[in-house]
């Protein structure tokens, strides 16, 4: 593990600001003195993921996670403490020295290079490939990949702003370029650049070859994967080939173009879900920026959680057929049950964005957004041209409505989308609720049948010993700690007496006995509210009671404690504290005496 120099850790958390950073993963909305947003580590509804610019400090009351800027990293990115500084280094241009301890030396007895995480060196494959595929798409303009292109309409700027290239008619120029870049075989192999075949010896080539070249970037906008079209008109193999899946591309975690959309999610207030590339860049080119797709699958239920961090609404831009009709179904079972408004965006003729684009231009865009239909409505209309008025024809429509608005997160949309069904199908009422009760309630008898008789696991299986007896005593003592620092970190008042009543013998060294000393020493420097910072100072580089977070994360007091209740607490901390000293000082007599006997 490589070892950093601390004047780097400490310029790292200085210029590092950890709204700055969070905000580049996770929406944040200020609100009072802190940012918050929908925890990035679980799935909520409601945010309890709170961040303090001040303290630098996170916290989510939902799940526990808590931590500083390089924690936040940490657990984001899935890296270790070195890897986690040397992230935010590369994003604050921090020079870190390559001395002899950042150095390896290569086999050929060459100058020593600077280590770099393994993560870390495909990131930077995959950028310097993006950046040569992009120079082998200009260096000539009547190249087969380049004259392709042109039949795509793609302006120069666009061209540029979604890093499009291409890859040559070749089996090794790809892979020879990231050799002389110096990357191993085995990093080339493992980025999806090259295939190794099973033969004995094994064969290495590029993966792709003569095809448009679309870089894939994750949430914060590194290049982690390509997709590439063929340019070949009647070409028998797959129209694309896309990377696979590797250390840092997880397909159904990717949404096509999402750091050029999420923050204009938040100003439209909608996200646009389109089938792939080419139809998100035309719905860019449009002017409709807040449009982006799935990477090479179908829409997953984490990318669907991944918008719903940017946006409440959705709309699904699918292709106007029975396939994107399909999609439209499909992804409505994941958006619907985690709160998501939905549309669906129609192109006229059949048209998808791309084509619409090219043929029609941004007026024809604009119009199909505009005219988005309501889900709901756009599924009776679909569900009753497929399945006819008869009545058989008109109970399965019913039925499969209900599928969709039983799984809806509100009780009061429930409510409302049935009584609107009602009334467009000439349907009762009561009966469409009790038709809803029965979609429920078989709904959860399958996803329950597996859970009605549970195996127990090997962990349930294994015989554990008794745990030991716990010391009451010691018990109240931690409670009363947790609430005299509860007291002295929202009142100054209560700091003030606790500093001339407490006694340094009185406090062991556990977490809320020092952090309790800590706000002592602020209070006698006369820095009271600077007592948090002082407590969290201790945290940089190990980790923290989770319920000492979140007090340190809690909202500070409109008005003083009624100095009674001040007075009466502290009083039953103190008289808890000090029977536990009591209690400690006894074992230790009685021990010694019986050691000396």
């Amino acid at each position: 593990m490589p070892h950093i120099p601390q004047e780097v850790i400490d310029q790292v958390r200085l210029q590092a600001d950890i709204v700055d950073v969070i905000n580049s993963y996770i929406p944040l909305k200020k609100m009072g003195r802190d940012f918050k947003a929908c925890c990035p580590f679980h799935n909520e509804k409601t945010p309890s993921f709170v961040v303090n610019q001040q303290r630098q400090w996170y916290h989510c009351f939902g799940c526990g996670k808590h931590g500083n800027v390089i924690t936040f990293i940490m657990e984001r990115e899935n890296v270790d403490f070195p890897n986690a500084v040397m992230i935010l280094a590369n994003k604050y241009q921090i020079y870190i020295p390559e001395d002899d301890a950042w150095r390896s030396r290569p086999r050929d007895g060459g100058a020593p290079e600077p280590r770099t995480s393994y993560k870390e060196r495909l990131y930077i494959l995959h950028e310097k490939m993006q950046a040569w595929y992009a120079a082998r798409l200009n260096e000539s303009s009547v190249s087969p990949v380049a004259e392709y292109l042109k039949t795509r309409q793609l302006p120069p700027e666009i061209v540029a702003k979604f890093g499009i290239g291409a890859a040559p008619d070749s089996w090794d120029a790809g892979m020879n370029f990231a050799r002389r870049e110096g990357f191993s075989e085995e990093e080339i192999v493992t980025a999806g650049i090259a295939i190794r075949t099973d033969d004995s010896p094994p064969k290495i080539y590029d993966r792709f070859r003569n095809r448009l070249m679309f870089p894939i970037w994750n949430e914060q906008g590194r290049v982690v994967g390509f997709s590439a079209r063929t340019i070949e008109k009647d070409f028998k193999g797959a129209k694309y080939v896309n990377s696979p899946e590797t250390p840092v591309f997880k397909k159904g975690r990717i949404l096509y173009a999402l750091h050029f959309a999420r923050q204009e999610m938040g100003k439209k207030g909608f996200a646009i879900l389109c089938e792939g590339q080419l139809d998100v860049i035309a719905m860019h080119r449009a002017g409709h920026t807040n449009a982006v797709a799935p990477q090479g699958t179908a829409f997953t239920e984490e990318q669907a959680t991944m918008l719903k961090r940017y946006t409440d609404t959705l709309y699904l831009a699918f292709d106007s057929d029975g396939a994107g009709t399909k999609a439209v179904f499909r992804a409505a079972e994941l958006a619907l049950p985690r709160g998501f408004a939905l549309k669906v965006i129609r192109f006229p003729g059949g048209k998808d964005p791309d084509e619409l684009m090219r043929n029609s231009g941004a007026e024809a865009i604009d119009g199909a957004v505009e005219n988005a239909r309501d889900f709901f409505d756009f599924s009776l209309a679909y569900l009753n041209g497929e399945n006819g008025d008869a009545p058989a024809g008109k109970a399965a429509t019913a039925e499969q409505m209900l599928q969709f608005i039983s799984v809806l997160e509100s009780d009061a949309a429930k409510a409302a989308y049935i009584e609107w069904l009602s009334r467009q199908m000439n349907l009762d009422q009561g009966a469409l609720q009790h038709e809803m009760s029965r979609v429920i309630s078989r709904r959860n008898r399958e996803q329950n049948r597996e859970s009605m008789y549970p195996r127990p696991t090997p962990a349930e299986q294994v015989i554990r010993p008794p745990e030991p007896k716990k010391d009451p005593s010691a018990e109240r003592y931690r409670k009363a700690l947790y609430a005299m620092l509860d007291c002295i970190l929202a009142d100054e008042y209560a700091a003030e007496i606790v500093s001339r009543e407490v006694q340094p013998d009185l406090l062991d060294s556990s977490e809320y006995a020092r952090a309790i000393d800590d706000v002592i020493q602020s209070k006698m420097l006369d820095e009271w509210s600077d007592a948090p910072n002082r407590i969290l100072a201790r945290y940089a580089e190990q980790p923290i009671d989770n319920e000492l977070s979140a007090l340190l994360m809690r909202e500070p007091l409109a008005e003083p404690l009624p100095k009674r209740y001040v007075h009466r607490t502290l009083k039953d901390c103190l008289r808890a504290i000090n029977l536990y000293r009591l209690n400690v000082l006894i074992r230790e007599k009685t021990e010694a005496l019986r050691l000396a006997s």
